[in-house]
C-alpha cells in the first residue's frame, strides 16, 4: 500500500494483517503494481518522475527508474517483462523493461491518463484517460493506440481485462 503523504510503502502480512515494514520510496508515491511472481513491487512516484523497484525478499528499494512527467497509475504484463506507466503530467505511457530497469519506450495517448491494466493475453494495455472520458487501448506489439469513448472523469481498472473464464 502507498502512502503518498509519508514517501513510503507499507508491507502488510495478509494472514496477521498487520504492517509488517514501511519501505521509503521516492516523493509522492501513487500507483503500485506487483508482478505475478511477488517478487518485484512497481511504485509511481509522482512528483519524482520515477518508479521504484522493490525487491520483496529484502523489502528495500533496488533501483528507481526515471520516467514521465506526473506517473501515476501503473501495470506489470503477465509475463512480468514490461511495465507500463501512466504519466499523468505528459499524457504518455512509459514502458520499462524490467530485464534492464529502464524505460524503453513511451506511447501517447490522450488527456491525462490514470489508471492503466494490462489484458491476461499481455497483447493490449488499457489507460483511462481522465482529461477527456476515454480509454486508450495499446497493441504491445505494434505500439498503435485506438480509442474508445467512456463514462465522466474514468481513473481505475480492475487487475486483469479479458473474457470471463471458460465454463
Amino acid at each position: 500500500m502507498t502512502n503518498s503523504g509519508e514517501n513510503t510503502v507499507s508491507i502488510i502480512n495478509t494472514s496477521t494483517d498487520t504492517v509488517i515494514t514501511n519501505v521509503t520510496v521516492r516523493n509522492r508515491p501513487y500507483g503500485i503494481a506487483v508482478n505475478l511472481e511477488g517478487t518485484r513491487v512497481y511504485v509511481a512516484n509522482y512528483n519524482d518522475r520515477s518508479v521504484s523497484v522493490i525487491d520483496t525478499a529484502t523489502d528495500t528499494v533496488i533501483t528507481n527508474v526515471t520516467v514521465g512527467n506526473h506517473p501515476y497509475g501503473i501495470a506489470v504484463n503477465p509475463e512480468g517483462t514490461n511495465v507500463y506507466v501512466a504519466n499523468y503530467g505528459d499524457d504518455t505511457i512509459s514502458i520499462i523493461d524490467t530485464s534492464i530497469n529502464k524505460a524503453i519506450d513511451k506511447v501517447t495517448v490522450n488527456s491525462t491518463p490514470k489508471g492503466v491494466a494490462v489484458n491476461p493475453e499481455g497483447t493490449n494495455v488499457y489507460v483511462a484517460n481522465n482529461g477527456d472520458d476515454t480509454v486508450s487501448i495499446i497493441d504491445t506489439t505494434t505500439k498503435s493506440v485506438t480509442n474508445v469513448g467512456v463514462g465522466t472523469k474514468p481513473i481505475a481498472f480492475g487487475q486483469f481485462i479479458g473474457s470471463p473464464p471458460a465454463k
